[in-house]
This record gives structure tokens, sequence and C-alpha cells, in this order.
């Protein structure tokens, strides 16, 4: 078995050798039941004689077919790197996309809250004074909701 390997591995090396011409040949299956390859005819006992006409080996050929892979592979390649930066792209806008989405969303809550707690102050500004609401208290709850104020507007810039 081992040695019908080497002979066919030895007739492929032959065939790709680089000759011009590989000319004719020949397999055969010898009296111990080893497939051989060889360009000269096989003996009398010979069995299953197969014979390969002449086979015509064209390096230039070869070449253009090796330039025609080599190309292929890099437009495969660079068609491969495209798509990921594409991919690339898409994910960063998606990525943006998403943030300036949360960030709306985020401003649209402060501003919804900045605007309760005017109408909040407005309420304190016009209740008016009795013996249970001092000026002194309405003073302080306007000031609690300016700080409150003041804390949205600075954590709206996070």
């Amino acid at each position: 078995m081992h040695r019908t390997i080497v002979a066919g591995l030895t007739a492929l090396l032959f065939l790709l050798g680089g000759t011009a011409t590989a000319g004719t040949i020949y397999t055969w299956t010898d009296a111990d039941g080893v497939k051989r390859y060889s360009n000269s005819q096989p003996p009398e006992d010979a069995r299953d004689v197969q014979t390969i006409e002449e086979i015509q080996y064209d390096q230039g050929a070869e070449d253009q077919r090796r330039q025609e892979f080599d190309r292929m592979v890099q437009e495969a390649s660079e068609d491969a790197d495209r798509h990921f930066e594409t991919r690339a792209r898409e994910k960063e806008q998606q990525a943006e996309a998403s943030r300036q989405r949360r960030q709306e969303a985020k401003d649209r809550q402060i501003e919804e809250a900045r605007a309760e707690l005017l109408k909040e102050m407005d309420a304190i500004q016009d209740r008016g004074y009795s013996a249970t609401f001092t000026q002194g208290m309405k003073e302080n709850l306007i000031k609690a909701v300016q700080e409150k104020i003041d804390q949205l507007e600075a954590g709206a810039g996070d």
C-alpha cells in the first residue's frame, strides 16, 4: 500500500514537474498487487493496464491560473474587509443613535421635572400668608424648590 502511494505521488510529481510534455503514462498492477505508474510500457504479466495519453503541461497556463486564483483570493479578502468595516460603522452608528435617544429621553424627563418644579414654585409664590404660613416659610420652600431646579440642571450635563 505504501509503495502504491509513493508510486502515485511520484507519477503526480512527474506530471506536474514542469516538463513541456509528460508523454503517455501507463498504470498497471504488478504480480505483487502493487499499482504502478510509468511512462514505459508495462511488462507482459501486468494486470489492469490503463493508458493515459500524452498530457500537456503548460507553465504559462499554470501561472495564469495561479494569478487568477491569487486575484480571486485578494478580491475575497478585500470584500471581507469592506464587509467588516461596514458592519463596524453600522454598529457605531447604531450605538450613537441609541445614545442620542437615551439623551433625548433624559432631556425630556429633566424638562418635565423642571416644569413641575416651576409650577410648584409659582404655587408657593401665589400662596397667601396666614398664622400657619409665614413669609419665612414661603422663602424657605421657594429656596428648597430652587435648589432642586439647580440640581436638576447641574445633572442635565451628565
